[in-house]
């Protein structure tokens, strides 16, 4: 079973403030001093109810940015899981390029993945590890993640996600010719 405070840092709390403001939350998190401000803050938020035995600290909590499948993601590395559904790693991918939107309402949601431990034999190559997303209050799993726990589960990890984004749908106005006879 998830321990309260990783699963509720990466499962509930970390996506609902991306959601609720996306154009601003990628703003403090682009910011190194405001993302680990931030980060910080909602770590300690996720165990604000919890009881003192409880609470971890954030130990190699930290944020790297990437492009993955032609998107801007910001990658959350998380103290190491310890039980099945907690985190590895977290992912914000942005669909849409740093133009700012005109209005709240007209600002994108980024999409959520996760890293997770699961149920499995740990093996030479490392622990067992599932994708998952979550869009709204719906957690899907999308299959199979990396090897967890080694040196390069978080860039294995992106290389999952570019395969479950897949390539930018291309928006360009296709050029059009008119031929007179």
């Amino acid at each position: 079973m998830a321990r309260s405070h990783p699963y509720n840092f990466a499962h509930v709390l970390l996506p609902q403030l991306a959601w609720r403001r996306p154009a601003s939350v990628r703003r403090e998190l682009s910011d190194p001093y405001l993302a680990k401000e931030l980060l910080h803050y909602v770590w300690d938020k996720a165990a604000e109810n919890l009881p003192p035995a409880d609470k971890m600290a954030p130990k190699g909590l930290r944020l790297s940015w990437h492009e993955v499948a032609g998107r801007v993601t910001a990658l959350f590395h998380l103290p190491p899981p310890q039980s099945t559904m907690e985190a590895y790693f977290t992912a914000l991918v942005y669909e849409e390029d740093d133009e700012p939107a005109e209005t709240e309402a007209e600002e994108t949601r980024p999409r959520y993945f996760t890293l997770e431990a699961t149920l499995g034999l740990s093996t030479p190559a490392g622990m067992p590890t599932v994708v998952g997303e979550w869009s709204g209050d719906v957690h899907r799993h999308l299959g199979r993640g990396p090897a967890g726990g080694q040196p390069d589960t978080g860039a294995s990890f992106l290389a999952a996600l570019a395969g479950v984004l897949g390539p930018l749908p291309d928006t360009s106005v296709p050029f059009m010719r008119i031929v007179r006879s």
